[in-house]
C-alpha cells in the first residue's frame, strides 16, 4: 500500500505538446538566415544601391535610347512615302469602286487614271476635280466619257486629298511630283465659295490652274 502510495505520490504528469519551447527558436532562425542571404545577393549584384525607381542592376543601352527617341519623332505629313501610304488606302475605300484597282476604270462608264492626261496636267487641276466633282463631257485619252463624279471635299480632308492626289499621280504607270497639302488648302480657300460641280472639260479647261 505504502509502496503504490509512493509511486503516485511520485509521478509527473503526462507532457503536453504546447508546453515544449524546445523549438520556439526554429522559424525565428530560419527567417534571419533568409533575410540575410537576400540582403547579401542584392549587395554583391547591385551596382548601384541608391534608392531609386527602376532596376538599378541594368543600365539602358545608348542605341536604345536613340530608337525611342527616333520612334517619337512625328513623320512629314508632306513625305512622299507617307503621302503614298495613305493615298493608297484613301483610293482603295473611295475611288477603287469606279476606277479599279488597276487605275483602267470602266470603258464608257468611267474614265481611266493610268496615264490620263488629267491625273498627270496641274496638280490644282487634279485637286479642283476631287474638291467638287465633275459632270457632263470629257475627253480622257481621246475616248468620250460622260457622267458624274461627286464632290469629296466634304468628306476628305485636306492631307486625305494631297495624298490620294500623289497616288494616283505616281502610280499606274503615271510618275509625277507630289501634291502638298498646303496646295490643297489654298485652292480650297480660293474656291470655297463654289457649290456646284465642274461642267465638264469646258469649264476646267477654262481655268487658270498654275
Amino acid at each position: 500500500m505504502n509502496f503504490k502510495q509512493d509511486r503516485l505520490e511520485n509521478e509527473k504528469n503526462d507532457p503536453l505538446e504546447s508546453s515544449s519551447l524546445r523549438y520556439i527558436n526554429i522559424p525565428i532562425v530560419l527567417i534571419a538566415l533568409f533575410v540575410g542571404f537576400g540582403v547579401t545577393y542584392l549587395t554583391l549584384r547591385t551596382q548601384d544601391t541608391s534608392l531609386g525607381l527602376g532596376d538599378s542592376r541594368t543600365v539602358p543601352s545608348s542605341n536604345a535610347a536613340n530608337n525611342s527617341d527616333s520612334t517619337s519623332e512625328t513623320k512629314d505629313p508632306n513625305d512622299f512615302a507617307v503621302l503614298m501610304d495613305k493615298g493608297k488606302r484613301v483610293y482603295t475605300t473611295t475611288c477603287q469602286a469606279c476606277h479599279q484597282a488597276t487605275g483602267a476604270g470602266v470603258p464608257n462608264a468611267f474614265p481611266p487614271l493610268a496615264e490620263s492626261e488629267w491625273v498627270n496636267g496641274p496638280p490644282k487641276q487634279l485637286v479642283a476635280i476631287i474638291l467638287h466633282g465633275l459632270q457632263g463631257e470629257i475627253h480622257v485619252k481621246g475616248q468620250k466619257f460622260q457622267g458624274i463624279m461627286p464632290a469629296f471635299k466634304g468628306q476628305l480632308t485636306s492631307e486625305d486629298i494631297a495624298a490620294v492626289s500623289t497616288y494616283v499621280r505616281n502610280s499606274f504607270g503615271n510618275k509625277m511630283d507630289l501634291v502638298p497639302i498646303e496646295m490643297v488648302d489654298q485652292l480650297k480657300e480660293e474656291t470655297q465659295s463654289r457649290t456646284l460641280l465642274w461642267n465638264g472639260e469646258t469649264e476646267l479647261k477654262a481655268q487658270n490652274w498654275e
